[in-house]
């Protein structure tokens, strides 16, 4: 509720934008091409999903989108590491590495929760249709 005020919501999209000014784009450039991949990876899983719930088989989108995403997710996890490691050393710039780990740790918070919510519903289908081939074949006897 408090995030959907026009208000609020218009604040913290100004606020992030300005210190993105401050920083230069050019600090959040190694985290464009891991957001764009993440992206991929949670596309190729919705449409996983999509499939699945609309009764079409979607296993031909296993294989890539776990793929994409534990990649994606190194890629990601490395950064943070690379940037902790600035930290220990007193390399350590806010304005430039402690944007980059507040989006990275972001994108890795957000992948995982939908990706946790898109496995449960896939496995939820698994487990309905399993429960339906056993129905089947009991109400035939």
């Amino acid at each position: 509720k408090f995030f959907s005020n026009t208000y609020v919501s218009t604040i913290i999209t100004l606020v992030l934008a300005y210190l993105l000014c401050l920083a230069g784009y050019m600090n959040i450039w190694p985290l464009f091409g891991a957001a764009n991949q993440l992206l991929s990876a949670l596309v190729l899983i919705s449409l996983a999903v999509f499939l699945r719930t609309t009764g079409r088989k979607g296993w031909m989108l296993y294989v890539p989108m776990t793929f994409m995403f534990l990649v994606t997710m190194s890629a990601l996890v490395l950064s943070v590491m690379g940037i902790y490691t600035k930290l220990g050393t007193g390399d350590f710039v806010f304005m430039v590495d402690g944007l980059q780990l507040i989006l990275a740790l972001a994108l890795m918070t957000l992948a995982v929760l939908v990706v946790k919510h898109c496995c449960t519903e896939l496995i939820k289908g698994h487990v309905e249709e399993a429960a339906e081939e056993i129905k089947e074949p009991a109400a035939g006897m």
